[in-house]
């Protein structure tokens, strides 16, 4: 990263004295003390451009450099540290954390191990390269060097956690849950630690236990079950429901809707809770299908001849999209394809765009202001659209799941396989909305709608609403783009 303005006019100015290098070096470091980090930053460019191998100045820049996110740049002069010395352990350390921040994961790890080998008593870097190599997929590596930080720093909280998280990632649940109770040993105030607790109770099937450690987690931090409606994956919900205990299902998703109105995630459980409850009428003015789930056959924008032009150029789109790629584990689908993000773009990403809004917009305008109504009394009046394309061929479908973090979902299609939905094949290939996830451990059935896809069909639904895809037989692909509708400030 190139030196700031002011920086790179004093690289032409005159070598400093070395009085006045450990005076601009004393000022730099009152600046950064002071949080005056840009200031601080200009002067320890100052020093470098009259002394380039002053090691002191190389590392107190790359660290307020760091400060301002100027990861590389930090990265750079960290490399330049290490190059005139070696046998820094600190340096070497402070590159890992540059490096890896710049997403040069193998330079870090490089520069990690370089550390420990110089001073293997730091237990901060054990620790840096246990998280590393976790993001990499090493786990085990990642227990071994997390251990031994353990080994440095028995009663590190933040160590054992860590430990723990990486055990549990393993599928190790017995060491997990060793290793957060002995992080709640050392800090009992740990809302993480509690909060982790209770999801590997959940696996090991300790619903009681279980239900205990989520709520010690939120006692301590009303917020750390936040996140997990966020991913639609609410364990202490589920915990309720496995119980019996759907009421107590219904409380949760209210404590966090009386905090966070209208968020998708808690909308889709708490209708599923109340739906076990026995409160249908309630349940139902959520999964409101009449009247919240809409569909609009869509005419081509007026730069397409016809409908069937448009169709084959987002098909292309979707087809030749560089992001294009067979389904992840962690997306809601069983073999297929799918893309990344669509929007904004040109050409027909752009058209399909424009058909999007204006389809929000009517949606939108159709619903009625009513205050009493989770989603619609929470209509935002600025909006965000991301869009994906999806192939499925024969055999491949999508899993019940939600959109938690979106306010509107849709789907668009755009290429569907000869014969799909024909009387011989029944309900092959349908979307259906209603059934949530296989692993919701319900007793009563929920009321389901089935619709059947056609070229050039819009559906516009909450963001709560489970919806899955049938799988279907036969030649050809299902081609779609779905998309979201966003809350922006």
């Amino acid at each position: 990263m190139a030196a700031s303005g002011r920086g790179a006019e004093r690289e032409k100015g005159p070598r400093l004295s070395p009085t006045r290098v450990r005076e601009a070096m004393r000022r730099a470091a009152r600046y950064a003390r002071a949080g005056r980090v840009a200031e601080a930053h200009d002067v320890y460019r100052s020093v470098l451009a009259a002394r380039p191998n002053h090691r002191g100045a190389l590392k107190a820049c790359a660290l307020v450099a760091f400060r301002l996110n100027a990861v590389d740049e930090a990265a750079a002069l960290l490399q330049r540290a290490v190059a005139l010395d070696d046998g820094d352990a600190g340096a070497n350390n402070d590159l890992g954390i540059a490096l890896q921040a710049t997403g040069r994961v193998e330079g870090a790890l490089a520069a990690y191990r370089r550390s420990i080998e110089i001073d293997p008593e730091r237990a901060e870097v054990h620790v840096n390269l246990g998280q590393t190599l976790q993001t990499k997929g090493d786990l085990d590596g990642a227990a071994q060097a997390l251990g031994r930080a353990a080994e440095l720093r028995p009663d590190h909280s933040g160590t054992t956690l860590r430990i723990g998280l990486v055990h549990h990632a393993k599928g190790d649940l017995n060491g997990a849950a060793h290793a957060f109770r002995r992080t709640l040993a050392i800090d009992p105030a740990s809302a993480e630690a509690c909060f982790a607790l209770g999801n590997v109770l959940y696996a090991q099937g300790e619903l009681d236990e279980a239900v205990e450690a989520y709520a010690k987690a939120a006692a301590l931090d009303a917020s750390i079950l936040d996140a997990s409606f966020e991913v639609g994956k609410p364990r202490h919900v589920h915990a309720h429901l496995d119980r019996g205990d759907p009421r107590a299902a219904v409380a949760a998703c209210n404590d966090l809707l009386a905090r966070h109105a209208g968020q998708s995630g808690a909308l889709a459980m708490k209708a599923v809770a109340l739906w076990e409850a026995g409160e249908r009428e309630s349940a139902r003015t959520l999964l409101d299908f009449d009247r919240l789930l809409r569909s609009e056959r869509c005419a081509p924008p007026e730069s397409f001849a016809d409908l069937a032009a448009f169709n084959s150029a987002l098909s292309s789109l979707v087809r030749n999209h560089p992001t294009l790629r067979e389904a992840p584990e962690s997306y809601s689908m069983e073999r297929g394809q799918s893309t990344g993000e669509l929007m904004p773009g040109r050409g027909a990403a752009a058209a399909f765009g424009e058909l999007v809004a204006r389809a929000v917009d009517l949606y939108r305008n159709a619903m009625p202001q009513d205050t009493r109504h989770p989603f619609l009394g929470n209509i935002p009046d600025r909006i965000k659209i991301t869009a994906w394309g999806v192939i499925l061929d024969e055999g491949a479908y999508q899993v019940p799941h939600i959109h938690p973090s979106a306010w509107l979902s849709g789907v668009y299609y755009v290429a569907l396989p000869p014969g799909l939905g024909a009387d011989d094949e029944g309900t092959a290939g349908w979307i259906e909305f209603g059934r949530p996830y296989w692993d919701f451990r319900i007793r009563a059935e929920l009321e389901t709608r089935l619709i059947k896809p056609e070229e050039g069909l819009m559906l516009l639904f909450p963001s709560y609403m489970f919806h899955r895809t049938l799988p279907f037989r036969g030649a050809g692909e299902r081609v779609s783009i779905a998309f979201d509708v966003l809350r922006t400030e």
